[in-house]
């Protein structure tokens, strides 16, 4: 029976190799990687030889389709690996996971590492509730806007990636946008050089512009707002207009639901006012009233 194995690999230590991930990849007829040659190498520390096909954020939509009319034709059991971590998990393979799901094929996961989670284990900041958004935007005033929306969320942790060449900057936005805020800098987590530093935004900051390696590495950042004071959000209706007629407006636009729910977060409108929002949009376009009713 055709199955996908979805497989987290190590982050960066082969030491957190796991015998379920093993198993998987020796069992499985074909592996989808993010990239063959960095899957090649663990395949090679495991002494495992399987057939390969690319699948990355550039190629699964269209490769997707072909590979699940293979796994149903010829019964195959596929794993499917990123670089590092989890796919799915701001990484390639959510496309060719929803494929399997609407074509009836099993999926299980494998479960392993994941940089966000590493990272939120040491931060020792207040877990119970965080928000996960991996790389924020590039722009001045997109990653403003967005800071401020994450702020002002409710929700107190957040955890984010970004370049080496951009964590400096990231962290002078945060310190200059979002005063008072921690941070728990993470790089090239498990590693032989691993740095994890935790402070104040602008002080780590300044530690990083001090450090001769701080453009090497892979960074998670895990971020505190819970000190951060923020001004009162605008209500949501405050122009006459119900979230629903706004979602509805932005979809007639061009927007899927999910994307004018996120345009609309970033305004300021609460997420438990959207998730009620989004619940009556997607009632009325399964149900629409009749004519005349």
């Amino acid at each position: 029976m055709a199955r996908l194995y979805v497989v987290a690999t190590p982050i960066g230590n082969l030491g957190d190799m796991s015998p379920r991930m093993r198993e998987a990849l020796e069992t499985c007829d074909l592996i989808a990687a993010e990239d063959t040659r960095v899957t090649m190498k663990l395949l090679q520390v495991l002494s495992i030889h399987k057939p390969m096909i690319s699948c990355h954020r550039h190629n699964e939509d269209e490769r997707k389709s072909g590979i699940v009319e293979r796994m149903l034709e010829e019964d195959l059991t596929v794993a499917l690996t990123c670089d590092a971590g989890t796919p799915g998990i701001s990484d390639p393979g959510e496309a060719l996971v929803s494929e399997c799901w609407e074509a009836g094929i099993p999926v299980t996961p494998v479960s392993g590492p994941s940089a966000a989670a590493t990272a939120l284990s040491v931060s020792g900041f207040n877990t119970r509730e965080f928000a996960f958004y991996g790389f924020l935007p590039r722009e001045g005033k997109a990653l403003r806007e967005k800071l401020s929306s994450i702020a002002q969320s409710g929700i107190p942790v957040s955890v984010l990636y970004e370049s080496p060449h951009r964590v400096t900057e990231l962290l002078l936005t945060i310190a200059k946008q979002l005063p008072g805020a921690r941070v728990c800098v993470c790089c090239d987590l498990t590693k032989k050089f691993e740095r994890i530093d935790r402070g104040n935004a602008d002080e780590i900051a300044r530690r990083l512009q001090d450090m001769p390696n701080a453009e090497k590495g892979e960074y998670c950042v895990v971020l505190d707002t819970s000190l951060v004071e923020t001004d009162e959000k605008p209500a949501p209706e405050a122009d006459g207009i119900s979230t629903e007629m706004k979602l509805l407006q932005r979809m007639l636009e061009g927007s899927t639901l999910d994307e004018a729910a996120y345009g609309l977060r970033d305004q300021g409108i609460k997420r438990n006012e959207l998730y009620r929002a989004r619940l009556k949009v997607s009632q009325f376009l399964e149900s629409p009233p009749e004519a005349g009713a």
